[in-house]
């Protein structure tokens, strides 16, 4: 395979993620947080201790638990709240902190990764494209997603 075959697979992969509905692409991020675990953590450590990082995540954690998944739709719809906001004002690698430490304090029960499960073929073709990547791809592919 070339690096053109490559890029262009990375790029498919990147707006496949845009297209989907956006609790498809929490249950997305989820399972990429879920199989890089620690990794991230020895990636970008200072980020994961923004304070900016550690306030919205707090500001979140205030919010009633059922609108807590609410706010990440809104987050990642782009929707004008001041979660969406604040969430924008993050540089790249603290935007990829504070997804990384809202999947390690939000139990996976109360995240909306059901309606994604069964999945539209799009969405089964960015998991498979997304578990063939190595580490360094993966984080690529979140700084454009999250980003």
């Amino acid at each position: 395979m070339t690096a053109i075959d490559v890029r262009l697979q990375f790029e498919q992969a990147v707006q496949s993620f845009e297209s989907v509905d956006v609790d498809c692409k929490i249950a997305v991020l989820w399972q990429i947080y879920d199989t890089l675990g620690q990794a991230f953590a020895a990636i970008a450590p200072v980020a994961l201790f923004s304070q900016a990082v550690q306030q919205l995540l707090g500001q979140i954690q205030q919010v009633d638990r059922d609108d807590q998944v609410a706010i990440l739709r809104d987050i990642l719809a782009g929707a004008d709240t001041r979660f969406t906001q604040a969430y924008q004002t993050l540089n790249v690698n603290m935007k990829l902190a504070f997804w990384h430490r809202l999947f390690n304090l939000m139990p996976a029960n109360r995240l909306p990764l059901t309606a994604c499960q069964d999945g539209s073929a799009t969405t089964k073709a960015l998991l498979a494209r997304i578990n063939t990547m190595g580490l360094n791809e993966r984080l690529h592919f979140l700084r454009r997603v999250a980003g």
